[in-house]
């Protein structure tokens, strides 16, 4: 039980506190997936809609983007 609330405290350390809007779930999830490949889809919006294997959505580079897009104002 010592070690789960290590865990938990140290995740807390890293990411901060609980986010409340939507721009600090963004920031927040970014943080959670630090260093995971920017192709990752994180949002599926289709899958073999428009062929075999081709899927669309959000991907963690997306998401990337959209953050600095954001943070530039």
């Amino acid at each position: 039980m010592a070690s789960m609330y290590r865990i938990r405290q140290e995740t807390i350390e890293r990411l901060g506190p609980e986010p409340t809007t939507p721009a600090e779930r963004l920031a927040h999830t970014l943080a959670a997936h630090e260093g995971t490949d920017d192709s990752w889809l994180v949002v599926e919006a289709t899958n073999n809609v428009y062929g075999d294997g081709v899927r669309t959505g959000l991907t963690l580079g997306d998401l990337r983007a959209l953050h600095r897009q954001l943070a530039s104002g």
